[in-house]
């Protein structure tokens, strides 16, 4: 857990300057994200996770407080777990997926907005297990379901919990699955 927490401050830490200039300087980073979490299955891997995001430039449904939009995101998550001799303990994460956002306009709710999220994407894992977990294949696809809430004077800042399902979808056995239950807590660019 002290390695884990060293390395999600030092990962802040350095790509903070980073991503400050990279919003500054280009149109494709919109806001970071920053995860800590947990996979639920029989490992109870702790997770780190980063994650830079693109936001669309389309919105629909927007005749009332609520609309849709939606986001690209591209995330690199670090998984470590306790595992026996011999056993691979840790993996990373490369994920892009196109998540698409209901949520209520932060004009109309004193700059409060909350939202729930739903995507589904490609993840590309450096190893094919963890622990005693085995996935077959490095690639695999991601669903998510997440919900939160925007917040700050500008609608800055956002707190999610966000529940992502990995799997191969049964292309090749044996495919344990991951869930993972993340903490996230974003910054806004814009």
């Amino acid at each position: 857990m002290y390695r884990l927490t060293r390395l999600l401050l030092a990962t802040t830490l350095l790509l903070s300057p980073l991503t400050a200039w990279c919003a500054n300087t280009s149109n494709w980073l919109d806001s970071v994200t920053v995860g800590y979490g947990k996979e639920s299955n029989t490992n109870d891997a702790d997770i780190v996770q980063l994650s830079l995001q693109n936001k669309w430039n389309r919105t629909w449904f927007n005749g009332g407080a609520w609309y849709v939009g939606g986001y690209w995101d591209a995330g690199l998550s670090y998984l470590n777990a306790d595992a026996d001799s011999g056993e691979n303990g840790e993996l990373f994460d490369l994920s892009l997926m196109p998540v698409f956002r209901w949520q209520r306009d932060a004009s109309l709710s004193s700059g409060v907005s909350p939202f729930a999220e739903a995507g589904i994407g490609p993840h590309l894992l450096s190893e094919t297990s963890l622990a005693d977990q085995r996935y077959s294949t490095a690639l695999q696809l991601g669903t998510l379901i997440s919900f939160g809430i925007g917040f700050g004077d500008r609608g800055q800042y956002e707190l999610s919990y966000r529940y992502q399902y990995l799997s191969n979808v049964d292309l090749k056995k044996p495919d344990d699955g991951m869930n993972q239950h993340l903490l996230r807590l974003g910054y806004v660019f814009e």
